[in-house]
C-alpha cells in the first residue's frame, strides 16, 4: 500500500498456552491408520505424555492414534505435569490426515 510509511511487519511472539482455557486445533502426526479406521468424527481420545516426553493420543482401548506436534506442545506437557487433563476430539478425517481439537477435560 503506498503512503503507509513502509516499515514492515513484525509477527507477534508465540503466546503461552493457557492451561485452563487453551484450545488447539491441529493435525495428528505419525498416524496409525489401523487405529484411525476404528474412529470417526466426534471420537474422543486422551492426550497423554509418552515415554519420550511426546504428546500422544490414546483411545479407550489403550491404542495410540498418533502424536501431537504443535508450537505449544511444551506448554501442554507442563500443564499435564501440573495435574491438568486434556482430551482430543476428532474434527476431520481425510485418511491419512486427521485433525483434532484439544481441550481441557
Amino acid at each position: 500500500m503506498s503512503g503507509s510509511g513502509g516499515g514492515g511487519y513484525i509477527p507477534s511472539q508465540r503466546t503461552k498456552f493457557d492451561c485452563k482455557t487453551g484450545i488447539i486445533i491441529t493435525s495428528v502426526s505419525s498416524i496409525n491408520v489401523t487405529v484411525l479406521a476404528k474412529h470417526r468424527i466426534g471420537s474422543i481420545l486422551d492426550v497423554i505424555i509418552g515415554k519420550n516426553e511426546e504428546l500422544l493420543l490414546e483411545d479407550g482401548d489403550g491404542e495410540i492414534l498418533g502424536a501431537l506436534l504443535h508450537s505449544n506442545t511444551p506448554d501442554i506437557i507442563g500443564c499435564i505435569n501440573e495435574g491438568a487433563d486434556y482430551e482430543a476430539e476428532i474434527e476431520r478425517i481425510n485418511i491419512p490426515v486427521c485433525t483434532v481439537k484439544i481441550t481441557r477435560k
